[in-house]
């Protein structure tokens, strides 16, 4: 290979994936700094090894002869196969909340496929089952792309890969069933981005389609891996942690330990690092190893309920705290899914102070709970509200609608689902901009709470979307009233920067009973009338055809 070290000739295509290689390269490295972002190892792993894939893929592209081309060919095979194996433990990681380094055992045994699989390829030249003989340029121009014949050992590494595939979209869709909500939007969006790539390779493998005339798949790949990246930030997945730990953590007198599954010690509050005579954490140290009461938290029997706290005894000096225990859970359909345990230690080492004083240190503690208690049901809320229209989200209807639902069987009221879409919404934001666009959005809720009933409930499900719970009204009441909103609606100019603008609204009523007892049900069938009354024309409401006439 000593002649492909010369006659390098760097096109668009070579400068494009090396430049991908490179920022993706710099985004994990700003990944690698971040403690509290699940999987990171992994998923610094996954992006060198992608730099790998990238790299020779560059050099494939870059050289002329034939021989080389198919040496940086099968020199890929490594970036290949652990780009897809720390993918995958990086999502397992990420949809568990978890960040732990795999052990060197685990680490070598995955190294196994990956080395036999390049050792095939680098092979090839003597046994020609990894690429067929009758690969070859695909025409007689200099540097032309090389038209790659694959052998059973390529077909049988790509089984390897498809299966890694596989279980990477199944981590992600079993991570979207077992949620609810926003985040189960987010799981979707991310087993879309995890199919991509399979998808681009398949049409490869099968139908030879490429990209620049090379496989499309690492293209592909860093594409999904920065769509992810957006993914993230966009829904703000990790605004929340930062947020609570300042508040709730760093501004406390008490220490508090936040440990994981695995009994590592994954957050500590200045308090806690002060007592442990500590000037910085002991990244993902395990609890029982803790300097001064690490042991001892670890052996006393502390209850997750309201019985009394156990006693922290610590000596030289001598000091005592009770210790309190809160399970760290994330809520799904199929119930709660433990993330990790917080503990709480309360000073109580002044046993000569007065009673009233003591009194007084028990009231502040009290009050520092029930500051927790109020973040605690603050953050609920604001993760149940839409942030602009200050209605309630898609996340609280599924909650809403289950409530309503019961409260109907058992007094054997009508309950009626109304799904309302904004006419010709997109063409308003872009003629008067997304500012106007917010403004229309937010006077459009404020006008649908000022015309509902106290027992009504309007929410906001997507971008111009608004969903109505009404109650105690038929089919046909319903159907009235919402085309009485309807026409007022449209009669009344919408105040904005831009003026006054006349919007219009569609809509499509379903009444559980008539058209669906589920929710999903309801929404299927209201949605349905929704888009015949758009076909009709927009600015009307129509109502959903029964189950029977379908």
């Amino acid at each position: 290979m000593s002649s492909c070290s010369a006659g390098w000739s760097f096109s668009f295509e070579a400068l494009l994936a090396l430049l991908m290689g490179l920022a993706w390269l710099g985004l994990a490295r700003w990944v690698a700094t971040r403690r509290d972002f699940p999987g990171r190892y992994e998923f610094v792993l996954a992006s060198i090894a992608l730099l790998w894939w990238l790299l020779a893929v560059v050099a494939e592209i870059s050289l002329p002869a034939p021989a080389c081309k198919m040496f940086w060919a099968a020199m890929a095979w490594p970036g290949i196969t652990f780009t897809l194996i720390f993918w995958g433990l990086f999502l397992w990681q990420y949809v568990n909340s978890e960040s732990v380094q795999l052990r060197r055992g685990i680490m070598l045994s995955l190294c196994v496929l990956p080395l036999l699989a390049w050792s095939a390829a680098l092979t090839n030249p003597w046994h020609g089952l990894f690429y067929l003989p009758s690969s070859a340029p695909a025409s007689g121009a200099p540097g032309a792309q090389i038209n790659y014949e694959h052998g059973p050992l390529f077909f049988a590494t790509a089984a390897f890969m498809y299966s890694i595939f596989a279980i990477n979209t199944w981590v992600a869709l079993r991570a979207a069933y077992f949620s609810y909500g926003r985040h189960r939007l987010h799981f979707v969006a991310l087993w879309i981005i995890s199919i991509f790539p399979m998808l681009a390779n398949f049409n490869y493998v099968i139908f030879d389609w490429t990209v620049f005339g090379f496989d499309p798949t690492p293209f592909s790949f860093a594409l999904a891996l920065f769509a992810f990246l957006l993914l993230i930030f966009r829904g703000r997945m990790f605004d929340l942690l930062p947020v609570a730990r300042h508040l709730v953590l760093e501004a406390m007198f008490d220490p508090v330990l936040v440990v994981n599954r695995a009994n590592q010690v994954i957050s500590a509050n200045p308090a806690a690092l002060q007592l442990a005579g500590l000037d910085h954490e002991l990244d993902g140290l395990v609890l029982q190893q803790w300097p001064v009461y690490g042991h001892l938290l670890s052996a006393l029997q502390v209850p997750n309920t309201g019985e009394e706290a156990p006693l922290l005894e610590l000596t030289d000096p001598p000091q005592f705290f009770q210790v309190h225990r809160r399970a760290i859970e994330r809520l799904s359909r199929k119930g709660s899914f433990l993330l990790g345990t917080m503990y709480y230690l309360r000073d109580v080492t002044r046993p000569h102070l007065s009673e009233l004083r003591l009194a007084e240190e028990l009231a502040i503690s009290e009050q520092r709970l029930r500051t927790i208690s109020q973040l605690h049901e603050y953050l609920r809320e604001q993760a149940l509200r839409d942030s602009l229209t200050g209605l309630f989200n898609r996340r609280y209807l599924e909650e809403f609608f289950e409530r309503e639902q019961s409260r109907a069987e058992r007094e054997q009221l009508p309950l009626v689902l109304v799904l309302i879409d904004l006419d010709l919404f997109k063409a308003l934001n872009d003629t008067h901009g997304h500012l106007v666009g917010d403004e229309v959005l937010q006077a459009v809720a404020r006008f649908f709470e000022a015309h509902l009933r106290s027992s009504d409930l309007v929410f906001r499900i997507g971008g111009e979307e608004f969903l109505m719970i009404l109650q105690g009204l038929t089919a046909a009441d319903a159907l009235v009233r919402v085309d009485q909103i309807r026409g007022l609606f449209a009669a009344s100019p919408v105040l904005t920067r831009a003026g006054g603008l006349h919007v219009t609204f569609s809509a499509g009523v379903a009444c559980r009973g008539v058209h669906g007892a589920g929710l999903n049900e309801l929404m299927q069938a209201a949605d349905e009338a929704l888009y015949a009354a758009k076909r009709e024309g927009r600015n009307r409401v129509m109502l959903a055809p029964s189950a029977h006439a379908k």
